[in-house]
């Protein structure tokens, strides 16, 4: 391997970490309650496996959500983390209406969770 492809596979697996430890952080990561019950995915995808089932009254931590607001990655109190379509997330109630780092499309609009 000469010295140039070397420097060039050390700069991006230098990028590949830090962009792993960016992601792998739940930064914006907030508390919600399920508002009925609903499938975990293992993809935010209507068609991906189920890997848990949430039920209305859980509560989990919405780690982040998609760009369009229609899929949060959660972590369930219980059992596997996935994808659960937003519209089955809403804020606690009696937790305020802060704003935050966490926005999705929840059952009655689009919803902003505070850390």
């Amino acid at each position: 391997m000469s010295i140039v492809s070397f420097k060039q596979f050390a700069v991006l697996a230098l990028i590949a970490s830090a962009t792993t430890l960016v992601y792998s952080a739940p930064a914006e990561a907030a508390r919600a309650m399920v508002t009925r019950n609903a499938n975990v995915h293992v993809n935010p995808n209507a068609d991906s496996r189920i890997v848990n089932r949430l039920f209305r009254g859980d509560r989990v931590t919405v780690i982040r959500c998609g760009s369009a607001g229609r899929w949060c990655r959660v972590d369930p109190r219980r059992g596997r983390d996935g994808w659960v379509r937003s519209r089955n997330l809403d804020r606690i109630p009696g937790s305020g209406a802060r704003r935050g780092g966490v926005c999705f499309y929840g059952e009655r609009g689009r919803i902003c969770l505070g850390r």
